[in-house]
């Protein structure tokens, strides 16, 4: 999943659900925060020591550190069940760590995240939860079994679905994965969009105890995305989104709020220096990642309360798959 789903559409699916507007906002943020907190920093507190965040992606697969590879494992492509019926290919292989949709894994992981009512941790595990399905077949580290043919999938690392592109992402694409058998191969993404929007939304709705709405809740998203394209038409999908997202705030709008995401906001509001200012200036963030200092109420901010609950999330999470991961090396490029 993109921003797309993991912002504009879990916010819809919250406020729906009965979220009110800041709330469904903390859900959606911390949902695509997930994909943007990529930089670990060291920042300075108001007592003279320091504080240290945990990073939930990494933006440079290419060079993974063994450590890195358990948390793109944790956050994006949470191991299965690796004889699902939906994972065969024609090569017969199986393993472990293949990601598949919604696994009992991913789901004893989400309720076992959200236990607190934690908001932030609500939309740390949806995004979990719904990388399982757009992700499905792919292991979140390096292995061969990624690996599809090609020119350009062979000049590029077979971690997770690089060798596939954007192609799972895309949420109204329908393309074919040469590694299934025939039955499997054809993927339509926005079935695997509405399944994980029935999930998230039904999650949502325990939180909240508000009626169920789905039919028309599934009938605006079919609505947005009707038009499905081939792998050929992949070039326009940008300009597309776009006009999808639009879509998405003016359903938003009906509920009295705006969505408009800034991946540097929360941190921005928790720290004394000018965030965007220095990104606007294309000072790289990781250049002064040991340069930050927190506000006095740095503990009261949305990008503090994040970064905790990422943290009891991992741990969490590391424990319960442990088993798995002891049975077999965590490959690193």
């Amino acid at each position: 999943m993109n921003i797309e789903f993991h912002y504009y559409l879990t916010k819809y699916l919250a406020l729906e659900a009965g979220f009110d507007s800041d709330e469904a906002e903390v859900i959606a943020y911390s949902s695509q925060y997930i994909d943007d907190n990529s930089i670990q920093y060291k920042i300075h507190l108001p007592d003279k020591s320091i504080y240290e965040n945990y990073i939930t992606q990494t933006k440079n697969i290419t060079r993974p550190r063994k450590q890195l590879m358990r948390i793109h494992l944790l956050f994006h492509y949470m191991p299965g069940n690796p004889t699902s019926p939906k994972t065969r290919r024609k090569d017969g292989k199986m393993h472990l760590l293949n990601t598949t949709s919604s696994s009992t894994h991913a789901q004893e992981i989400f309720y076992d995240a959200t236990k607190s009512e934690n908001l932030y941790s609500l939309g740390i595990a949806s995004h979990m939860l719904a990388d399982t399905i757009s992700h499905q077949n792919f292991i979140g580290n390096l292995d061969e079994m990624n690996a599809m043919k090609g020119v350009w999938e062979t000049l590029t690392p077979t971690i997770g679905h690089a060798d596939a592109g954007f192609k799972p992402d895309i949420p109204n694409l329908v393309w074919h994965d040469p590694r299934l058998i025939e039955e499997n191969a054809t993927i339509d993404n926005t079935e695997r969009i509405l399944l994980a929007a029935n999930k998230l939304y039904k999650n949502f709705l325990m939180f909240t105890a508000s009626p169920t709405n789905w039919t028309e809740v599934k009938a605006n998203i079919s609505e947005i995305l009707h038009d499905k394209i081939d792998e050929r038409q992949i070039p326009a999908y940008k300009k597309q989104m776009q006009d999808r997202i639009k879509k998405y705030q003016k359903l938003i709008s009906e509920h009295g709020t705006k969505a408009e995401y800034d991946q540097y906001s929360w941190l921005s509001d928790s720290v004394t220096e000018e965030v965007n200012f220095l990104d606007d200036k294309n000072v790289k963030l990781d250049s002064v990642k040991d340069k930050l200092s927190f506000k006095e109420n740095y503990k009261k901010t949305n990008w503090y309360k994040f970064q905790e609950a990422a943290k009891s999330y991992q741990k969490r999470a590391t424990d319960k798959m442990e088993p798995i991961f002891s049975q077999i090396e965590i490959k690193e490029w």
